[in-house]
């Protein structure tokens, strides 16, 4: 089973503050929202025992799709954007080298998911 990147988010209710004047005539006076976690920032003390692929980004390629390539199921691919710095496709340019931490379970190990 895979392990969702919402695992240690928590969902909060928010109302007051800046949204109060957003919702004072919505029928709605709350908003549920997630709170996402920070993710660690990776040392490389922590990743030297992790082999690297080298992916160089396609004009087709997603996220999900290397995540499927490389670790079998497209629901990893949260862990290559944040290996690589790099939130959202549209921040990966055609040509740019993109690191696959291998093995998953590893990688996972060294983020503590």
């Amino acid at each position: 089973m895979a392990i969702s990147r919402y695992k240690k988010s928590k969902i909060t209710t928010v109302g007051g503050g800046a949204y109060k004047e957003i919702l004072k005539n919505r029928p709605k006076k709350n908003i549920v929202a997630l709170i996402f976690e920070q993710f660690k920032e990776l040392k490389v003390s922590e990743i030297a025992g992790l082999a690297l692929e080298t992916h160089v980004w396609g004009p087709s390629d997603r996220f999900f799709k290397l995540s499927n390539k490389y670790y079998g199921t497209p629901l990893y691919w949260w862990v290559i954007a944040y290996f690589n710095q790099t939130p959202l496709e549209a921040d990966v340019k055609v040509g740019q080298k993109m690191l696959i931490p291998v093995p998953l379970e590893r990688i996972l190990e060294v983020m503590d998911y």
